[in-house]
């Protein structure tokens, strides 16, 4: 099978202006992206910089852009021709690696609260099997950001909007009987900048719609 890649290319060191390099290859039909972006790297392309860790659909490192639609590169099989980017709306660093941390950081900095939910040494109260069932669904996001990249409310305002990762950490938050009054203030604004259009969802690698229970769980709060 011939593939062609169109793969972005820019290094802000470098000053040189981003651009897209084209790459020619064979490959088999059931190969996936992460395949073909692995073996330009060690044969033809040192230079090229992606980001895997798993490459079993486990971890959501992988995350780019193919042909406009954000995937997970090592789910993501081979096409003729493709197109492949950063994910959109998400700072950049090289290439296709994006700057988790600072995606994170921008988050935590439209909801402030949410930085308790990293300090493990809290314990929960005592909570129905069905609220400690919900919480094991809304812990199983891979934290691949796609959802981001693809809502249209955080692509107009990243400053205001958290997205829907924002939203699935203040559903899980909600469901912590400490965390409750902390979540409130931000909850119904959250809700109602967002439009329920269903894009972070359609990406969302999980086998679970938890972008939707998420939603569900808000407006249940």
């Amino acid at each position: 099978m011939n593939v062609k890649c169109d793969i972005y290319r820019f290094d802000p060191e470098s000053g040189a202006k981003e651009r897209y390099e084209t790459y020619l290859l064979e490959a088999e039909p059931l190969e996936t992206v992460l395949d073909i972006l692995i073996r330009i790297y060690r044969n033809s392309q040192p230079s090229l910089s992606f980001r895997f860790a798993c490459g079993v659909v486990k971890c959501g490192e992988c995350a780019v852009t193919v042909n406009g639609i954000p995937c997970l590169a090592c789910d993501k099989k081979i096409e003729p021709e493709m197109k492949i980017d950063p994910l959109p709306q998400l700072p950049v660093i090289k290439d296709l690696v994006i700057d988790r941390r600072k995606a994170f950081e921008q988050i935590f900095k439209i909801l402030p609260e949410l930085a308790r939910k990293l300090d493990t040494s809290r314990r929960w109260q005592s909570v129905t099997p069905e609220t400690a069932d919900r919480y094991v669904q809304l812990t199983r996001c891979f934290e691949c950001l796609m959802c981001q990249s693809a809502c249209p409310v955080f692509g107009m305002m990243p400053e205001k909007f958290a997205g829907p990762l924002g939203m699935l950490w203040l559903a899980q938050m909600s469901l912590d009987p400490k965390s409750q009054a902390a979540v409130e203030p931000y909850a119904g604004p959250a809700l109602e900048m967002c439009t329920r259009c269903g894009a972070c969802s359609d990406v969302c690698p999980c086998s679970e719609k938890i972008l939707d229970l998420a939603i569900e769980t808000l407006e249940k709060r």
